[in-house]
């Protein structure tokens, strides 16, 4: 039987915010609370949530409920579900790094960058003590191990708070290079870091380009990629064709897709599931 105490990152859990507040002009960080916490699993330093918002008029989001030990069927058959819900009715659902974590009792920060347009920025703009949103995770991927000499950070706006999470939790002396695409000077962050790091900071449009002129780490580098779905497929194809990482070495995540909502995403992925198609691997 599962407790509470043993609740997958896959359940369903409930939060409430507890502040908001504007680090740098384009950012909003929501502080979030509450009893479903109190047994978030740990993460990788990159974890990240999927969230649901509530709709304009509604208290809380109108998403089905899932089973407590919710299993990766399980997970598949509720996001169906989910997306089986007409469009009127289903709260939207983004995907946002877990920033920073507290305890005692259980705080989490997320950041959302503000797009020109969006349900998750019309929430975010709107929110206030006491608002209501549901999650599921926190989900990981960076995993860099011993044989690696340094890390490799590159990714968007989108990517940012990631990245501040793993300088954040990198050992003294830590070797690390960072290529991060802001707006403009004032989303250009200062980093709470023991590890020894080099920061070039660039512009989305120039992400691309700019890291064909990145000295990547001295060794056996681990590469962590993430922004923007076709810009990510980019850079991983440089940093294995044209600077010889082992494709093993590199993680690299799509944190959007260009022209397409994240339920598209999900739609599509599940669809590709559902025919046996393995996930996009250039």
């Amino acid at each position: 039987m599962t407790t509470a105490a043993t609740r997958p990152a896959t359940c369903l859990r409930r939060a409430v915010v507890r502040a908001v507040e504007r680090p740098t002009p384009r950012v909003l960080r929501v502080t979030l609370a509450g009893p479903d916490l109190a047994d978030l699993p740990p993460a990788a330093p990159d974890g990240y949530l999927k969230m649901f918002f509530p709709r304009p008029g509604d208290v809380e989001p109108a998403v089905p409920p899932m089973p407590e030990d919710a299993r990766p069927d399980d997970v598949s058959a509720w996001f169906r579900t989910y997306l089986a819900l007409p469009d009127t009715e289903r709260s939207p659902m983004r995907t946002y790094t877990l920033r920073r974590r507290r305890e005692d009792p259980v705080e989490i920060d997320v950041d959302f960058v503000l797009h020109e347009s969006g349900p998750a920025r019309d929430w975010v703009l709107r929110a206030g003590p006491g608002d209501h949103v549901a999650l599921t995770g926190p989900y990981g991927l960076y995993a860099p191990r011993d044989e690696h000499d340094g890390v490799l950070l590159v990714g968007d706006e989108t990517a940012v708070p990631a990245i501040a999470a793993i300088l954040e939790d990198l050992p003294v002396g830590a070797c690390a290079v960072v290529l991060a695409a802001v707006r403009d000077v004032t989303e250009q962050l200062t980093w709470d870091t023991a590890g020894d790091v080099t920061t070039t900071w660039t512009t989305p449009d120039r992400l691309v380009d700019d890291l064909r002129s990145v000295v990547f780490p001295p060794g056996r580098p681990y590469v962590w990629l993430a922004g923007e779905a076709s810009a990510v497929r980019a850079m991983r194809r440089h940093a294995v064709t044209e600077r010889g990482v082992p494709k093993g070495d590199v993680c690299f995540t799509g944190y959007w897709r260009r022209g397409k909502s994240e339920e598209q995403t999900v739609r599509e992925a599940l669809a590709a599931a559902e025919r046996g198609e393995a996930p996009e691997d250039d």
